[in-house]
Protein backbone atom coordinates (compact mmCIF):
# COMPACT_ATOMS: atom_id res chain seq x y z
CA UNK A 1 0.00 0.00 0.00
CA UNK A 2 1.05 3.68 -1.33
CA UNK A 3 1.49 5.75 1.51
CA UNK A 4 0.57 9.78 1.82
CA UNK A 5 1.85 11.85 4.11
CA UNK A 6 1.01 15.91 4.52
CA UNK A 7 3.56 17.54 6.53
CA UNK A 8 1.03 20.29 7.48
CA UNK A 9 2.30 22.02 11.01
CA UNK A 10 4.20 24.67 9.11
CA UNK A 11 4.45 25.20 5.19
CA UNK A 12 2.77 22.35 3.77
CA UNK A 13 4.95 19.51 2.52
CA UNK A 14 3.83 16.77 0.54
CA UNK A 15 5.45 12.68 0.48
CA UNK A 16 4.51 9.81 -1.25
CA UNK A 17 6.55 6.36 -0.31
CA UNK A 18 8.86 8.99 1.38
CA UNK A 19 9.61 11.07 -1.76
CA UNK A 20 8.79 14.48 -1.46
CA UNK A 21 6.54 15.64 -3.97
CA UNK A 22 6.09 19.53 -5.10
CA UNK A 23 3.39 20.95 -6.13
CA UNK A 24 4.18 24.26 -8.08
CA UNK A 25 0.07 25.13 -8.70
CA UNK A 26 -1.19 26.56 -4.26
CA UNK A 27 -4.54 25.62 -5.50
CA UNK A 28 -3.46 22.01 -5.88
CA UNK A 29 -1.67 21.57 -2.89
CA UNK A 30 -4.95 23.17 -1.47
CA UNK A 31 -6.99 20.78 -2.52
CA UNK A 32 -5.07 17.68 -1.57
CA UNK A 33 -5.02 19.53 1.98
CA UNK A 34 -8.68 20.24 2.35
CA UNK A 35 -9.56 16.46 0.86
CA UNK A 36 -7.13 15.43 3.42
CA UNK A 37 -8.58 17.18 6.05
CA UNK A 38 -12.35 16.36 5.03
CA UNK A 39 -12.34 12.99 5.94
CA UNK A 40 -14.65 11.52 3.90
CA UNK A 41 -16.20 12.72 0.22
CA UNK A 42 -16.35 16.37 -1.29
CA UNK A 43 -18.76 17.73 -3.93
CA UNK A 44 -16.55 18.64 -6.67
CA UNK A 45 -19.10 21.43 -6.90
CA UNK A 46 -18.02 22.69 -3.52
CA UNK A 47 -14.45 21.97 -4.79
CA UNK A 48 -14.50 24.00 -7.42
CA UNK A 49 -16.85 26.65 -5.78
CA UNK A 50 -14.20 27.27 -3.01
CA UNK A 51 -11.22 27.61 -5.17
CA UNK A 52 -12.35 29.75 -8.16
CA UNK A 53 -15.26 31.66 -6.15
CA UNK A 54 -15.36 34.16 -8.86
CA UNK A 55 -15.06 31.97 -11.97
CA UNK A 56 -18.61 31.13 -13.75
CA UNK A 57 -19.54 27.39 -13.09
CA UNK A 58 -18.39 25.49 -16.03
CA UNK A 59 -14.92 27.43 -16.17
CA UNK A 60 -14.31 26.17 -12.52
CA UNK A 61 -15.24 22.73 -13.52
CA UNK A 62 -12.41 23.03 -16.10
CA UNK A 63 -10.01 24.40 -13.62
CA UNK A 64 -10.41 21.73 -10.94
CA UNK A 65 -10.32 19.14 -14.25
CA UNK A 66 -6.97 20.61 -15.05
CA UNK A 67 -5.46 21.21 -11.11
CA UNK A 68 -6.94 16.96 -10.41
CA UNK A 69 -4.63 16.13 -13.61
CA UNK A 70 -1.38 18.16 -12.61
CA UNK A 71 -2.13 16.06 -8.94
CA UNK A 72 -1.68 12.98 -10.75
CA UNK A 73 0.98 14.32 -13.02
CA UNK A 74 3.13 15.13 -10.00
CA UNK A 75 2.94 12.35 -7.81
CA UNK A 76 2.87 9.88 -10.88
CA UNK A 77 -0.23 8.12 -9.26
CA UNK A 78 -3.82 8.64 -8.74
CA UNK A 79 -3.82 10.68 -4.95
CA UNK A 80 -7.45 11.92 -5.62
CA UNK A 81 -9.87 9.29 -6.63
CA UNK A 82 -13.19 10.77 -8.70
CA UNK A 83 -16.14 9.17 -8.43
CA UNK A 84 -18.88 10.77 -10.19
CA UNK A 85 -19.73 14.28 -8.45
CA UNK A 86 -17.48 13.91 -5.55
CA UNK A 87 -13.97 14.28 -5.01
CA UNK A 88 -11.78 12.25 -1.80
CA UNK A 89 -8.50 10.70 -1.51
CA UNK A 90 -7.89 7.53 -3.00
CA UNK A 91 -8.99 5.26 -0.22
CA UNK A 92 -6.06 2.53 -1.29
CA UNK A 93 -3.48 4.70 0.17
CA UNK A 94 -2.64 5.19 3.67
CA UNK A 95 -2.84 8.20 4.60
CA UNK A 96 -1.41 10.57 7.13
CA UNK A 97 -2.02 14.03 8.33
CA UNK A 98 0.55 15.21 10.74
CA UNK A 99 -2.14 17.84 12.21
CA UNK A 100 -4.62 14.93 12.87
CA UNK A 101 -1.57 13.18 14.47
CA UNK A 102 -1.28 16.43 16.76
CA UNK A 103 -4.76 16.04 17.62
CA UNK A 104 -4.50 12.52 18.37
CA UNK A 105 -1.34 13.06 20.79
CA UNK A 106 -3.33 15.93 22.62
CA UNK A 107 -6.38 13.72 22.98
CA UNK A 108 -4.88 10.53 24.48
CA UNK A 109 -1.06 11.17 24.60
CA UNK A 110 1.83 11.47 25.18
CA UNK A 111 1.55 14.99 24.89
CA UNK A 112 5.34 15.25 24.90
CA UNK A 113 4.87 13.56 21.22
CA UNK A 114 2.14 16.46 20.81
CA UNK A 115 4.70 19.22 21.47
CA UNK A 116 7.22 17.52 19.21
CA UNK A 117 5.01 17.48 16.24
CA UNK A 118 3.97 21.13 16.44
CA UNK A 119 6.78 22.70 14.58
CA UNK A 120 4.83 25.46 13.78
CA UNK A 121 1.96 27.37 13.12
CA UNK A 122 -0.92 25.21 10.64
CA UNK A 123 -0.04 26.14 7.51
CA UNK A 124 2.10 28.66 8.05
CA UNK A 125 3.10 30.97 4.51
CA UNK A 126 0.44 29.39 2.48
CA UNK A 127 -2.27 31.53 1.75
CA UNK A 128 -4.79 31.96 -1.44
CA UNK A 129 -5.68 35.73 -0.97
CA UNK A 130 -8.41 35.11 -4.00
CA UNK A 131 -10.22 32.60 -2.35
CA UNK A 132 -11.92 33.96 0.81
CA UNK A 133 -13.44 30.81 2.15
CA UNK A 134 -10.57 28.43 2.22
CA UNK A 135 -8.70 31.53 3.81
CA UNK A 136 -11.32 31.72 6.50
CA UNK A 137 -10.90 27.69 6.86
CA UNK A 138 -7.39 27.86 7.51
CA UNK A 139 -7.53 30.55 9.95
CA UNK A 140 -10.15 28.45 12.32
CA UNK A 141 -8.60 25.10 11.73
CA UNK A 142 -4.95 27.23 12.91
CA UNK A 143 -6.33 28.88 15.59
CA UNK A 144 -7.93 25.49 17.09
CA UNK A 145 -4.84 23.72 16.77
CA UNK A 146 -2.58 26.86 18.21
CA UNK A 147 -5.28 26.52 21.27
CA UNK A 148 -4.92 22.79 21.46
CA UNK A 149 -1.10 23.39 21.83
CA UNK A 150 -1.35 25.93 24.37
CA UNK A 151 -3.61 23.40 26.34
CA UNK A 152 -0.74 20.34 25.87
CA UNK A 153 1.91 22.43 26.94
CA UNK A 154 -0.46 23.94 30.38
CA UNK A 155 -0.89 20.15 30.78
CA UNK A 156 2.75 19.13 30.26
CA UNK A 157 4.05 21.87 32.58
CA UNK A 158 1.97 21.15 35.61
CA UNK A 159 2.81 17.12 35.07
CA UNK A 160 6.48 17.70 34.61
CA UNK A 161 6.54 19.88 38.39
CA UNK A 162 4.55 17.35 39.92
CA UNK A 163 7.05 14.55 38.25
CA UNK A 164 9.96 15.97 39.84
CA UNK A 165 11.04 17.57 36.63
CA UNK A 166 11.22 21.18 36.58
CA UNK A 167 13.59 22.10 34.25
CA UNK A 168 11.59 20.46 31.68
CA UNK A 169 8.80 22.58 33.13
CA UNK A 170 10.88 25.75 32.30
CA UNK A 171 11.21 24.82 28.93
CA UNK A 172 8.20 23.83 27.98
CA UNK A 173 6.93 27.35 29.87
CA UNK A 174 8.91 29.22 28.08
CA UNK A 175 7.62 28.10 24.63
CA UNK A 176 3.76 28.92 26.02
CA UNK A 177 5.20 32.16 26.74
CA UNK A 178 6.99 32.88 23.45
CA UNK A 179 3.42 32.08 22.09
CA UNK A 180 1.68 34.86 23.61
CA UNK A 181 3.85 37.08 25.42
CA UNK A 182 0.93 39.20 26.92
CA UNK A 183 -0.86 36.18 28.26
CA UNK A 184 -0.49 36.57 32.04
CA UNK A 185 -1.77 33.08 32.68
CA UNK A 186 1.49 31.92 30.18
CA UNK A 187 3.77 33.79 31.83
CA UNK A 188 2.44 32.60 35.55
CA UNK A 189 3.23 29.73 34.08
CA UNK A 190 6.83 29.98 33.50
CA UNK A 191 6.85 31.73 36.88
CA UNK A 192 5.76 28.83 38.71
CA UNK A 193 7.87 26.31 36.74
CA UNK A 194 11.36 28.76 37.91
CA UNK A 195 10.31 28.56 41.13
CA UNK A 196 9.45 24.91 41.62
CA UNK A 197 13.17 24.59 39.82
CA UNK A 198 14.65 26.50 42.62
CA UNK A 199 15.48 29.33 40.46
CA UNK A 200 13.83 32.89 42.07
CA UNK A 201 16.06 35.02 40.31
CA UNK A 202 14.45 33.92 37.22
CA UNK A 203 11.25 33.46 38.36
CA UNK A 204 11.47 37.33 39.80
CA UNK A 205 13.11 38.49 36.12
CA UNK A 206 9.97 37.00 34.50
CA UNK A 207 7.62 38.67 37.14
CA UNK A 208 8.87 42.40 35.68
CA UNK A 209 8.99 41.25 32.24
CA UNK A 210 5.30 40.25 32.27
CA UNK A 211 4.61 43.69 34.52
CA UNK A 212 6.42 45.35 32.05
CA UNK A 213 4.44 43.69 28.99
CA UNK A 214 0.98 44.52 30.37
CA UNK A 215 1.83 48.07 31.19
CA UNK A 216 2.95 48.56 28.03
CA UNK A 217 1.07 46.70 25.66
CA UNK A 218 -2.37 46.67 27.95
CA UNK A 219 -2.18 49.36 30.09
CA UNK A 220 -3.20 47.28 32.98
CA UNK A 221 -2.07 46.09 36.82
CA UNK A 222 -1.15 42.65 37.08
CA UNK A 223 -3.47 40.33 38.33
CA UNK A 224 -3.18 39.86 42.70
CA UNK A 225 -2.15 36.17 41.87
CA UNK A 226 1.12 37.11 39.54
CA UNK A 227 2.42 39.15 42.13
CA UNK A 228 1.24 36.86 45.24
CA UNK A 229 3.78 34.33 43.50
CA UNK A 230 6.56 36.63 43.58
CA UNK A 231 6.07 37.07 47.65
CA UNK A 232 5.47 34.18 48.36
CA UNK A 233 8.88 32.10 49.90
CA UNK A 234 9.84 29.60 46.80
CA UNK A 235 8.75 26.19 48.30
CA UNK A 236 5.05 26.94 48.67
CA UNK A 237 4.70 30.07 45.80
CA UNK A 238 3.09 26.90 43.43
CA UNK A 239 0.85 25.49 46.10
CA UNK A 240 -2.36 27.83 45.45
CA UNK A 241 -2.06 28.28 42.12
CA UNK A 242 -5.47 27.79 39.87
CA UNK A 243 -4.97 24.52 37.97
CA UNK A 244 -6.52 24.66 34.44
CA UNK A 245 -8.97 21.43 33.34
CA UNK A 246 -10.78 20.95 30.08
CA UNK A 247 -13.50 19.73 28.82
CA UNK A 248 -14.61 18.57 25.32
CA UNK A 249 -18.26 20.19 24.11
CA UNK A 250 -19.89 19.36 21.11
CA UNK A 251 -15.97 18.89 19.59
CA UNK A 252 -14.47 22.05 21.24
CA UNK A 253 -12.06 21.98 23.63
CA UNK A 254 -12.86 24.77 26.65
CA UNK A 255 -10.07 25.51 29.36
CA UNK A 256 -11.33 26.63 32.73
CA UNK A 257 -9.22 26.97 35.80
CA UNK A 258 -9.95 25.84 39.43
Amino acid sequence: MKRLELQLMGFPEFRLNGRTVELALRKAAALLIYLAEAGGPVAREVAATLLWPDTDEEAARARLRRTLYKIRIAFGSEVIAAAGASLSLNPALSVEADSRVFEHACNVGPLDTAADIYRGDYLAGFSLPDCPEIEEWIFFRREALRSRLVQALERLIEAKIADGEPRSAVVHATRLAGLDPLSESAHRHLIRAHLAAGDRAAAERQGETCIRLLLEELGIAPDPTTLAMLREPTRDATLDLPRTRYVEVGGIHIAYQI
